[in-house]
């Protein structure tokens, strides 16, 4: 069986070498594995064939680029927040709710305190009226004086309040 094994292997490499294959042959980027012998990448920092360290793993000192994360889109404008403030003022807050809500509840408290002592006293819903119109001009000016940029980069507004 030996020497039926030994042939077959004969023929094996012989059929490389007639196909232009050649065993242990190294290219260019390549180098001897210093304890098998064959054939390994340059860069290798163990031999594949045999697991020994061919050389120290080094850091190569290359410039890290960091990319910058995207700016924040918002689908906010300043368009709709003055129409939302023409139409439904007090929500025209909830529109930019994450840096408004404290002027959403001013409005509903002054309203609820209004309604409240217009019903108590029965002026006949003068006092909510007059308050109302005065919301609804908060609003819109609140709306219509912010930097367009407030909205476009909503919550982050240049417009610290």
């Amino acid at each position: 069986m030996g020497p039926v094994l030994l042939i077959t292997l004969k023929n094996y490499i012989g059929s490389l070498y007639k196909r232009g294959i050649k065993m242990n042959e190294k290219k260019e980027d390549e180098i001897y594995c210093p304890e098998c012998g064959k054939p390994i990448k340059r860069k290798a920092v163990i031999c594949p064939y045999c697991g020994v360290q061919v050389r120290q793993l080094v850091a190569e000192n290359k410039p890290t680029v960091t990319k910058a994360s995207p700016k924040p889109t918002s689908t906010k404008t300043k368009t709709s927040a003055v129409v939302l403030a023409v139409c439904f003022p007090i929500f025209t807050w909830v529109y930019t709710w994450k840096r408004s809500k404290h002027k959403f509840f001013i409005a509903i408290g002054i309203m609820g305190f209004i309604i409240l002592c217009d019903l108590i006293i029965g002026a006949a819903g003068i006092l909510t009226l007059i308050t109302s119109i005065g919301i609804i001009i908060w609003a819109i000016i609140d709306s219509a004086t912010k930097p367009r940029s407030f909205y476009e980069n909503y919550p982050n507004g240049d417009n610290k309040e």
